[in-house]
Parts: structure tokens; sequence; C-alpha cells
């Protein structure tokens, strides 16, 4: 902790305490509205699909010609959905993400200048280092962790409707081929799960560095910002 600030603790402790516990608070209110966004966003994308389903099954009763025209129009609009919840709940997952390491930061900043509330709080990570607050938070960084983070299910999600969609197109130009439908999906699945999470974790990555960077000059950024 530097000694100016040290000393102003010293000589004026209530204001800091004020001042640091309305920052938390806040950061713990952020927090909140992040994944309150991420819980509805992903809500209306499984409700609209689980409906979608359903009309589709009704569609495939009627003729193949109606189950093709239906699912060509209704699957591309579904994909577009998911693509954009996929980018929001990613945008609010990295907000979180930042908000997390500004909270480790402050509880750091409680152990400094009152080291004997040691024993009562969490203990922070001993720097800003991104796995270490994770670790602290219950999470295990990695891939692994990616995909079961709320973006990476919705990819997955989204990965199997952009194969259903590639799907039914080979289906109506081969004339039903089960054998080209089937390749076709599978194909476009296989290659739009990794696509998913790449291009989650590049902009993870991104954000990150860009946040880090900005506080470290002390410009002003939002968490996310590119």
């Amino acid at each position: 902790m530097p000694d100016d600030l040290a000393a102003a603790l010293r000589d004026d402790p209530q204001a800091a305490v004020a001042f640091v516990t309305t920052e938390h608070f806040n950061l713990a209110s952020a927090r909140g509205a992040t994944i309150s966004e991420t819980n509805g966003r992903a809500s209306i994308f499984l409700g609209s699909v689980s409906a979608g389903l359903v009309a589709v099954a009704f569609a495939a009763q009627s003729s193949r010609t109606a189950l093709y025209t239906f699912g060509l129009v209704l699957f591309p609009v579904l994909v577009f959905l998911g693509l954009t919840t996929f980018e929001r709940v990613l945008q609010t997952s990295i907000d979180d993400t930042v908000y997390v390491r500004r909270m480790n930061r402050l509880r750091r900043f409680y152990i400094d200048a009152a080291p004997g509330l040691a024993s009562y709080l969490s203990l922070p990570a001993t720097g800003d280092r991104l796995e270490d607050v994770l670790r602290l938070e219950g999470f295990r960084p990695g891939q692994w962790q990616l995909l079961l983070s709320a973006p990476g299910t919705v990819g997955i999600i989204n990965s199997a409707l952009i194969g259903v969609t590639a799907g039914l197109a080979a289906g109506a130009l081969s004339d039903s081929n089960l054998w080209v439908a089937t390749i076709a999906g599978l194909t476009a699945f296989a290659m739009a799960v990794p696509a998913h999470q790449r291009y989650q974790l590049t902009q993870r990555l991104r954000a990150l560095s860009a946040s880090a960077a900005a506080e470290a000059t002390g410009s002003p950024q939002a968490p996310g910002a590119d």
C-alpha cells in the first residue's frame, strides 16, 4: 500500500472505510445484474428453441415439403438468435470476471489496512492474476471451464442448431438423402463447436488484457470494452 494512502487512512480511516465498502457494494450489485441478464437472455433463447422444435414437429406431420420449408425458415432465425445470445452472455460473463478481480483487490486492501481482520475475512488472491482469483471463487481455469460457462452452453446449443440447418439444407438439395443430410449436419456441428469456443477465449483474453491495461494507466474503461 502506498505511503501517502496509508497516511491518509491514519488521518481519516472512516472516510476510507466508507469509500471502499461502497465500491465493494457497487461491484457486488453489478455482478448480480450481469448474472440476472445472463439468465434472462439464456431463458429467452432456450424458450424460443423449445417452441420452435414443437412447431417443426407439427409441420413434419403435414408433409416433407412443409418440413423443409418451415425448418429452413425457422432454424436460421434461431441460429441468429443464438449468435446474439452467445455474444451478449459472453459480454456479461467477461464483465462478471472483471468485477470478481476488482473485488479481490478490495479484499486485499482490507487485509493490508487492517491485518487483524485476516482471520475473519475470505482471504484474497495475492495478486491480480486471473487464474488465482478464479480458483478462489471455485473455478478451474481451462478449456473445460469455458464449456461449463453460460456462453459455452449457449455455444453448444447454437452449434446444434447450425448443424440441423445444414442437415435440412443438404437433405432438401439431395432429394432427402439421409446420409448426405447426416454428414452435412455433423460436419457443421463439429466445425461450429470449436469456432464458438475459440471466439469466446479470444474475446475473453482481449477484453481482460484491455481492462488490465486501462487500470494500470488509470484511464476509465467499461468492463469488456475493446
